[in-house]
């Protein structure tokens, strides 16, 4: 009698072990796929909010204007929600000026937005910024129209580890399903 009970309790075990693991399997194929669902909501949410910029500056200066402090807002409201999010601003300039005066520009453009986040309670170290001066033009032409949609600040949002520049600057290191989202132009 005691050997049968003992394996019947053998028995029971294992039938518990048996159904511990497949639910534990289970469970660990469920896990990557709502990380799949949370991040896909979470670009789509970063691309809405991109469509929105990037944000633009008149000629020679680099003065946050108030349509560019909504689209900040709305930045630093969302980094506040998901405080995995890092975001790259790239300062930027139209032809006009030489390339040094240029790059200098685009970088206090950027520092402008980064200072403009930091206000609204997003820490430095979640904000990274890069001046790109004349050089990735998203208008071609030597005419307001061209310089005026080159005169900007882009924003591209990372998550943790991610160390990618869209901005075609930098070396990649990680695969390109790790770029969230940008509001960099591409001429591909």
């Amino acid at each position: 009698m005691k050997k049968i009970a003992i394996a019947l309790t053998n028995i029971l075990f294992a039938v518990a072990l048996a159904q511990s693991a497949a639910c534990s399997s289970t469970k660990a194929a469920q896990k990557p796929v709502a990380e799949d669902a949370e991040r896909i909501a979470l670009v789509k949410e970063l691309n809405a909010l991109i469509a929105q910029g990037p944000i633009r500056f008149e000629t020679d200066t680099d003065s946050i204007t108030e349509d560019s402090q909504v689209l900040l807002q709305k930045i630093a409201a969302q980094m506040h929600r998901v405080p995995k999010v890092r975001v790259l601003i790239g300062g930027h300039a139209d032809e006009r000026g030489d390339s040094a005066y240029n790059l200098a520009l685009g970088e206090r453009r950027a520092t402008a937005a980064q200072d403009y986040l930091m206000r609204l309670g997003i820490p430095r170290q979640r904000v990274r910024m890069v001046s790109l001066g004349e050089e990735q033009s998203v208008a071609m032409g030597h005419a307001e129209d061209s310089w005026s949609q080159n005169r900007r600040d882009e924003f591209t949002f990372l998550l943790p580890g991610e160390t990618r520049s869209a901005l075609n600057i930098g070396a990649v290191d990680e695969e390109p399903a790790g770029l969230l989202a940008s509001t960099s132009y591409s001429n591909e």
